[in-house]
């Protein structure tokens, strides 16, 4: 590609992007007052550190030798890259796509959609505080527990019955009401109307205090679905996002802890109740971008469950998620409220005192890791066996360090069994697990596909997909008729159904997904019609593997042999020795 990037898109990749995070992924950072310190990578400084990382200016400086710069000044000294080899390298991290020429990537274009939920921000707010139409809202909020400051605060909004209020709102403004704000639809008669009607309204805020989207509740329980979310945009990430953060940080910029909890209103209640430590996701699970966000802000996390089943299924994807991330002086927790409460309702009914008890008796990750496996195996030779063969896959993918040992070695105890030679380093010459065996067979179309449909199910619907419930592939056909099957599937749900694949399935969903809901059927029916165009080559590649390996039955040999015939004019030598051979 060319070397010109937009300097608008090179700004939005340096606010976004965190220094210290990045600096700690190459040389481990020790946080010592405001600065994080480490020794310097570019000079020898002996056994005093110079080398400071500084989170507030997003910026790194050595007081020997005078290295200093951000993220991508970083990166091009520590890792001999290019200009825009850092910022690619940026870039990814932050699952954005690098625009080829100037005019695919315009910041009039985000500003203007941050100046469109700053108009809905203010019509919806000033909804709440009609005398009228408000009043039943706050009657609410009040009942709840939500005091009136805190609703201030998060700026609590309304959207009120009718289709098209904000419509006409942006129209007395001389506003287009454009769908690209996403706060828009548009119906067969080609009228426009609102996204949130009849519900209490969540401003959703970004750690850089920019309005880039809404969920909205429903006030009448009777109307689906409970919760709603603006449609994810050029701005707004639903996986990228923590509602409460700004607040939880304008609190204390480092917090001892912060508390993951499920929805909006019991961040609200945590707030309102004098525990200004909460967050949550926006309706989807916990996941490693998220884990990492907040341990760059604090070095403790404690994710907060219902005590149901479903609760507890949940705990043990948090706990998956967790395992890679969690490191030398970072710390995972793990609370099970009472049954039938949740903590907005814990704090209403028991007042503010017994939840930061909860919170102080919450379960460690490594007490909760051997709980979790303990309670599936019995004390057998048998079954200890199979609890280590558990407990090695599950810590494998985990930071290398003293807490890993001590781990380690604490579970090789219970297990009267040495499992101090568990390392995801060491690599083990020509052998793959099944996992890995198994994503070799996903071509990066198909784990295309495959993340684009984790993160909208409802996608799987599409006729376009038939072709591989036909073709039967791996994985990606069970999964489409799984969704096809359900409604309103959570991943954990889908991370339950296919307990072999969680791996894979994890990984994909941390990956980010670049395809925007708006244009998902568009790109399955682009990448269906390419996986049936490419076929055969397909099948070809998988068939010389599997003679390499001497895998091949009879029939596949004979499968073999057509598809190199049908290309003999232009077999490369290998394939032409190959075909001489069978």
């Amino acid at each position: 590609m060319s070397d010109f990037i937009p300097e608008d898109f090179i700004q939005k990749v340096l606010e976004d992007s965190d220094i210290v995070s990045l600096v700690d992924s190459y040389v481990p950072l020790k946080r010592k007052g405001k600065d994080h310190w480490a020794q310097c990578p570019f000079c020898d400084d002996g056994s005093n550190p110079s080398f400071s990382v500084s989170d507030q200016k997003q910026f790194y400086y050595c007081f020997k030798c005078r290295a200093s710069g951000n993220a991508i000044g970083f990166l091009m000294n520590y890792q001999s890259k290019d200009f825009v080899g850092a910022v690619e390298i940026l870039a990814k991290n932050l699952g954005l796509e690098i625009p080829r020429t100037k005019s695919n990537y315009d910041r009039e274009k985000f500003d203007e959609l941050f100046r469109f939920n700053d108009e809905a921000k203010n019509f919806y707010k000033n909804n709440l505080l009609k005398p009228k139409e408000g009043e039943h809202i706050r009657s609410y909020l009040k009942e709840r527990g939500i005091s009136e400051e805190i609703s201030k605060e998060f700026e609590l909004g309304l959207s009120l019955e009718g289709w098209d209020n904000l419509v006409k709102y942006f129209e007395s403004k001389n506003i287009e009401a454009k769908e690209s704000s996403k706060l828009f639809k548009i119906a067969k008669n080609e009228r426009k109307y609102d996204v949130f009607r009849n519900r209490l309204i969540f401003p959703i805020v970004s750690r850089r205090n920019k309005i880039v989207g809404f969920g909205g509740r429903v006030l009448d329980d009777q109307d689906q679905p409970k919760y709603l979310n603006t449609p994810e945009s050029e701005v707004f990430k639903k996986s990228r996002e923590l509602y409460g953060l700004p607040n939880v940080l304008a609190r204390s910029s480092r917090p001892s802890q912060i508390l993951v909890v499920e929805g909006y209103m019991d961040v609200l209640a945590c707030f309102s109740f004098d525990l200004p430590i909460a967050v949550a996701t926006l309706g989807i699970a916990t996941n490693k971008f998220h884990l990492e966000t907040l341990f760059q802000k604090t070095d403790e996390v404690i994710f907060c469950f219902d005590g149901d089943e479903a609760g507890r299924n949940a705990s043990k994807l948090a706990l998956e998620i967790a395992i890679p991330v969690v490191k030398d002086g970072k710390r995972v927790k793990f609370l099970f409220l009472p049954d039938d409460h949740d903590p907005a309702s814990l704090l209403l009914e028991k007042g503010k005192d017994e939840l930061p008890k909860l919170i102080n008796d919450a379960t460690n990750l490594s007490d909760y890791l051997f709980e979790s496996i303990l309670e599936n195996h019995d004390s057998s030779l048998e079954g200890k066996a199979a609890a280590s063969k558990e407990f090695v896959s599950l810590v494998k993918p985990m930071q290398e360090g003293n807490f890993k040992t001590i781990l380690i070695n604490e579970f090789s105890k219970k297990m009267d069994i040495d499992l101090s030679e568990v390392s995801p380093t060491k690599p083990e010459a020509k052998k793959h697990s099944q996992t890995e065996d198994m994503e070799m067979d996903l071509g990066k179309v198909t784990k295309s596909l495959l993340k684009c449909i984790i993160h909208n199910p409802d996608l799987a619907k599409s006729e376009y997909l038939d072709y591989f419930i036909d073709n039967n592939e791996f994985l990606i056909s069970p999964l489409i008729s799984f969704l096809r099957a359900k409604s309103d599937v959570s991943f954990p749900m889908i991370i339950q159904e296919f307990p072999e694949q969680k791996n894979i399935l994890i990984d994909l969903s941390n990956d980010q997904n670049l395809i925007s809901p708006d244009e998902g059927l568009k790109f399955i029916k682009q990448a269906v019609d390419y996986i049936e165009r490419n076929q055969g080559d397909n099948l070809l590649e998988k068939l010389k593997i599997k003679y390499e390996k001497n895998e091949l039955d009879s029939k596949e040999k004979i499968e073999l042999k057509k598809l190199l015939t049908s290309k003999f004019e232009q077999l490369t030598e290998d394939e032409l020795s190959l075909f001489k051979k069978l």
